[in-house]
């Protein structure tokens, strides 16, 4: 599988568990622990935009949400984006770094919602 650039301008797309409450706040916008890293992880795990549809990455749409980050916003913060295709996902890729808690809170706090579904 060829390993893609990961561009500035690429959205990158993850799922958000949001019947847990520990995962979505009463408002609908993430929690910082939808961006923290669990034990044994390499980095978040992600789908970027332009290489799969919202259908592919939701998985379960009656268990997760879709929310995207911007690439370059991921950079500002000190973190490295790497395409890692997956045998039955070519879009997937991590967000790399340190990835502490004020981290993972703006990761959560820049996440926009992709309204799928409607």
């Amino acid at each position: 599988m060829e390993i893609q650039e990961v561009q500035d301008d690429d959205r990158l797309l993850r799922r958000v568990q949001f019947l847990n409450p520990h995962f979505i706040k009463d408002d609908g916008s993430p929690a910082s622990s939808s961006f923290s890293l669990k034990k044994g992880e390499d980095g978040l795990s992600v789908d970027i935009e332009r290489l799969t549809t919202c259908e592919k990455a939701i998985l379960d749409r009656n268990r997760f949400r879709l929310y995207f980050l911007n690439a370059s916003f991921t950079k500002s913060l000190g973190l490295t984006n790497k395409h890692d295709p997956l045998p039955n996902n070519y879009a997937h890729a991590l967000i790399k770094g340190n990835i502490t808690r004020g981290i993972a809170r703006q990761l959560a706090q820049a996440a926009r919602r992709i309204p799928y579904p409607e």
